[in-house]
């Protein structure tokens, strides 16, 4: 588990943007996880991609600057009025871009720019002042941002199912893993995420579930997961793909499948608590020097 800062042998965090990132995160309040709605990331119709697979084909470099950036905009805005004016260069140090005052701000301003074109965020452009952005919901629909939670126990039935969320946890920003990721990487941690990846259990998919449910193709899979991996933010087990119904399974190359769980600071807080109950049952339930298992308080 990583304990601070880290640093990768590709990407190399500057100091002012893990600065930037521990500034944002105390002026956020309590909060220690980012609300993202699922219909970021997944749509019930494959037909349809859902925003985060359109940012990637479509933005430069593969969408990354855009990704960040929309992800931080939901850390900084999600309390009402849901927007901000904070100029492009101080995005540029959070996301650690290179020359954010000049370079960096010209991608922050191109980002806005695809976020804006995928109905993500609406952009009021003012001349010798800074852009006020304002936050419209994950789905791409244009919709008027409402924080999900609220939007969940506001709702109908009918419609609860749309506001359905899952959380980044905070330390990857303030420990500079969001901001050394390829586009498929982050792709990936939010795949994961939202996959309700919060009980400890391994997630795997077969290879035509995972582009129907993502449209996201099996590079950015590979690519994200190896990333990942070596960054300690999942864990990549082998399972044997059970083959016990064809008797001719026998005679054939057996067949494996990827186990993916989230690791490290990339683990949502519910899916520690639930890891640190576990390990607490298994060690009130273990035998102690004399042989005794130790008694449960009676209720």
């Amino acid at each position: 588990m990583s304990a601070g800062p880290v640093q990768d042998h590709q990407h190399r965090v500057p100091d002012w943007s893990l600065e930037a990132a521990r500034a944002l995160a105390q002026a956020s309040g309590r909060r220690d996880e980012i609300p993202i709605r699922n219909s970021f990331v997944r749509n019930d119709d494959p037909a349809v991609a859902p925003p985060l697979a359109n940012l990637i084909s479509t933005g430069g470099r593969g969408g990354a600057v855009a990704i960040k950036l929309y992800v931080a905009l939901i850390w900084r805005c999600s309390g009402e009025p849901h927007n901000t004016d904070i100029l492009a260069r101080r995005w540029a140090a959070l996301l650690g871009l290179e020359e954010p005052n000049t370079l960096g701000a010209r991608r922050i301003t191109t980002a806005l720019n695809s976020l804006e074109q995928a109905s993500l965020v609406r952009l009021e452009r003012r001349r010798g002042d800074s852009t006020i952005v304002t936050l419209r919901e994950e789905s791409g629909t244009g919709a008027e941002y409402v924080l999900p939670s609220t939007a969940h126990s506001r709702g109908t039935e009918a419609t609860q199912s749309s506001h359905r969320y899952f959380k980044l946890p905070l330390k990857l920003w303030t420990h500079g893993h969001i901001q050394g990721m390829s586009a498929a990487a982050i792709a990936m941690t939010m795949v994961l995420t939202e996959e309700r990846n919060v009980d400890g259990r391994p997630t795997w998919w077969s290879t035509e579930r995972f582009p129907q449910l993502f449209n996201l193709t099996p590079s950015i899979r590979s690519r994200g997961t190896a990333e990942l991996a070596e960054k300690d933010l999942i864990v990549v087990r082998k399972q044997l793909v059970d083959s016990s119904t064809n008797p001719a399974a026998s005679f054939s190359k057996q067949r494996v499948r990827n186990l993916y769980q989230l690791a490290g600071d990339a683990r949502p807080l519910a899916m520690i608590e639930k890891q640190e109950e576990a390990a607490k049952a298994r060690r009130d339930d273990a035998p102690n020097r004399s042989g005794k298992r130790k008694l449960k308080p009676k209720t």
